[in-house]
């Protein structure tokens, strides 16, 4: 029986291979939940701005003319919404600081906005004012590791959630 014990103590065949075990999983538990991380974050991102685009498109698709837009606020959340539906209502949708509390507004084209004015109104530069569409798109991306289990510093790699706001507006007519 010592024999059997002595030999089993002193065998050192399966050492590296332990060794590696525990080493790999410091290197590599990381990096799989680092490289998780941020595959999500991109994906989430693409797909939050896709969400903005869907919006904007269904503005512009339903063409603004001098009598008005055809559409409602209700319709241009409803094309965010329905495009991301991944993050459902948690997008939250609202019209562009240059045109008010509406989507579409007429007005001359500035250097960070549009300058509202009434339809067929001749803009500073000679030109003749335009309808415009537009929408500020927000979303709280909350990352899926919070503080990715205390490996990296929090400057890194945050447990609070990350606001996007994504902002465009469309000259339409």
């Amino acid at each position: 029986m010592r024999k059997l014990l002595r030999r089993f103590y002193c065998d050192d065949t399966g050492v590296s291979a332990i060794e590696f075990a525990l080493i790999a999983a410091f290197i590599l538990v990381p990096l799989v939940l680092g490289a998780t991380e941020l595959g999500y974050r991109t994906w989430a991102k693409h797909q939050f701005e896709n969400a903005a685009q869907a919006g904007m498109d269904y503005g512009i698709y339903k063409r603004c003319n001098a009598q008005g837009c055809g559409f409602t606020a209700t319709d241009i959340q409803n094309a965010v919404h329905n495009y991301s539906t991944s993050f459902g209502p948690n997008v939250t949708v609202a019209p562009a600081s240059g045109c008010n509390t509406d989507y579409s507004c007429f007005g001359c084209p500035g250097v960070s906005s549009v300058t509202l004015t009434t339809t067929q109104t001749t803009c500073a530069d000679g030109a003749i004012s335009g309808s415009y569409v537009g929408l500020t798109a927000t979303y709280n991306y909350t990352p899926l590791f919070p503080a990715c289990g205390n490996f990296l510093p929090s400057g890194l790699c945050s447990s609070a959630p990350i606001t996007w706001t994504v902002t465009a507006v469309a000259r339409v007519y």
